[in-house]
């Protein structure tokens, strides 16, 4: 275009078309679309990693703990020792936490979260629904019981047979007050299969849950997909 006439030039011939700008906005929704689920992937996996991590070093805790008490593991448990006092409680992993030298339920911790984060899932965070205080990683009440009386030592870790199949400790279902349960319901779940119900084993880390092992070992196991005799094999004593 010759100079003098470049003041004719239709002001509008450098914008962007109604063409155009739909075309920018359809590709910038496509782009959208197939980044967010590999974003979303990406969050849980590494939570899933994180929760795996907690529960390994849960397991150290178990080692440390039974090396310097003759061999036992705390109970899941000590309903003796409450008396009506919640602070009063002793349960498996508020002994694993003191015994390591966490002060249990002070600060910085909070009520919410009293024990070192650890115990608690992150897989879990951002839930409409608090984890439970005392942890989001279940104890198997069918392999640790309860105690028999106020000043019961823990049992004894070698009297679980075949360790390295047997689950301790796996991500947890709560109920609609918690998301994450301390308890695990091994029996229950051995019997039903049932991953709905409280206490059972929670598929929450991508699928599968993070188990620990009387060994130490950490696996993310298939529950969901789990044949009856597996699951007596990893959650009850039965051979």
């Amino acid at each position: 275009m010759p100079p003098g006439l470049a003041c004719l030039r239709p002001l509008s011939a450098a914008a962007f078309t109604l063409i155009e700008l739909l075309v920018v906005i359809a590709i910038v929704a496509i782009l959208a679309a197939i980044a967010f689920p590999v974003a979303k992937s990406s969050m849980l996996s590494a939570k899933s990693a994180e929760s795996v991590s907690n529960l390994r070093q849960i397991g150290v805790m178990v080692a440390s703990y039974a090396t310097e008490n003759n061999n036992r593991i705390p109970y899941s448990i000590n309903w003796y020792a409450f008396g009506g006092n919640p602070a009063g409680l002793l349960f498996f992993h508020r002994l694993l936490a003191e015994h390591a030298g966490y002060p249990y339920g002070q600060s910085p911790r909070s009520s919410a979260r009293p024990l070192p984060e650890i115990f608690y899932d992150p897989c879990l965070d951002g839930s409409r629904v608090p984890q439970h205080p005392m942890g989001a990683f279940g104890v198997n009440a069918a392999m640790i019981p309860d105690a028999a009386s106020r000043n019961d030592p823990g049992p004894p870790l070698i009297t679980i047979a075949s360790p390295s199949k047997k689950v301790i400790m796996a991500s947890a279902r709560g109920n609609n007050s918690y998301c994450g349960s301390w308890s695990l319901d091994g029996l229950s779940f051995a019997a039903q299969g049932n991953t709905t119900l409280d206490g059972a084993p929670d598929p929450r880390n991508n699928g599968r849950t993070a188990s620990l092992f009387a060994d130490g070992h950490v696996e993310s196991l298939d529950v969901k997909n789990m044949e009856q005799a597996t699951r007596r094999k990893h959650f009850t004593p039965d051979p």
